[in-house]
């Protein structure tokens, strides 16, 4: 993605000090077109693309050299509706990220709302590098984000991340702030994995608890991916277990392997897609509460410039079960009660700065 320094244009908007070997960057996508889907509440629709394949999203990201290989970072990011302008989240400008922090030889440790390093691993293995805008393409909102707000990014996070030679790996902690009870709404994450000529794989975990820490979420993921010529092939699994409110409640429990593929036939044209099953029991924290829920997409993009593409996307969700009254799904994918399955075709331009 190419980026264009804006220290300057900003320095003549914003009071501003210059310091030495400092540089703002200034980088974003926009996007948007047509989306048809079925299966929605009241028959199929024909609306606006929210730029579902990329989201729309502008960003600055700047660091100062303070000698010694250390560097001091930030990053501001916001997410934003093309179709209204509006805010992606209401009444928060910087959705995506607000972080400061320090970079150097000992790795890189960061604070504010950011992602945490379940999720940064969680992108490595996602063939469409989670940057899909809807769960109808991103089942994995459910288990690698706050399964309790479904927020894709975490508030006050301290993170650290670290390499040596081809391992990497990290650790964060989002505490809840609230006084008298260490848990409640508090989320800690570990991630290890490891790069070896074109073959990449590892592992993570993540914990989350709700407001009140009268329940648990926790995940445990792994995969990989491999490069084979043009082609990147992916393969994932992960277990996502949910405590219920009521002890006497058994726990929901979902496993999903998943697969997926990226191909750069030529310079200007790449294919993705992906396969996901998600296999649920006590869905709802409800005993024989059990389905399935199948996940696949395809996408096609077209470049027209090194920051210009138009691209042609089509989804499938299939539900069984009690994957069919599942009200997250529901509510994320304006389903019906009962719908056994939704379509969805998108077609749309995307730019990027």
């Amino acid at each position: 993605m190419k980026r264009i320094l804006m220290a300057t244009l900003i320095g003549g908007v914003l009071p501003l000090t210059s310091y030495a070997q400092s540089t703002v960057t200034l980088y974003g996508d926009i996007g948007g077109g047509m989306r048809w889907t079925n299966g929605q509440k009241g028959g199929a629709t024909v609306g606006f693309n929210n730029n579902i394949v990329a989201g729309n999203q502008f960003g600055f990201f700047g660091k100062e050299d303070l000698g010694g290989d250390l560097q001091a970072i930030f990053k501001l990011e916001g997410a934003f509706n093309s179709g209204t302008g509006a805010l992606k989240n209401a009444g928060t400008l910087f959705s995506q990220a607000a972080f400061v922090g320090l970079k150097g030889d000992f790795g890189r440790l960061t604070f504010g709302r950011q992602l945490n390093v379940n999720e940064d691993f969680s992108i490595l293995i996602d063939p469409a590098g989670g940057q899909g805008q809807s769960l109808a393409i991103e089942p994995g909102v459910v288990f690698d984000a706050n399964y309790f707000t479904l927020d894709s990014r975490f508030n006050n996070t301290i993170k650290y991340l670290g390499q040596a030679g081809g391992f990497r790996f990290g650790a964060s902690y989002s505490p809840g702030g609230v006084a008298g009870n260490t848990r409640a709404g508090t989320n800690y994450s570990g991630a290890a994995m490891y790069q070896w000529g074109p073959a990449f794989g590892g592992a993570s975990y993540q914990k989350t608890w709700n407001a009140t820490a009268t329940q648990w979420a926790q995940t445990f993921q792994t995969g990989g991916s491999l490069q084979v010529g043009p082609a990147r092939l992916y393969l994932s699994y992960a277990d996502l277990e949910v405590t219920a409110a009521n002890a006497a409640a058994p726990n929901r429990r979902d496993h999903i392997p998943g697969g997926g593929i990226v191909w750069v036939p030529a310079a200007s044209l790449q294919f993705t897609a992906a396969f996901y099953d998600d296999i649920a029991s006590h869905l709802g924290n409800a005993q024989s509460a059990s389905g399935h829920k199948i996940t696949t997409y395809a996408i096609a993009e077209y470049l027209l410039s090194k920051r210009t593409e138009l691209y042609a996307e089509a989804d499938y969700n299939g539900f069984s079960g009690a994957y069919r009254f599942d009200p997250s799904n529901i509510a994320a994918l304006g389903t019906a009660a009962g719908t056994r399955s939704t379509t969805g075709v998108s077609l749309g331009v995307m730019t990027r700065f």
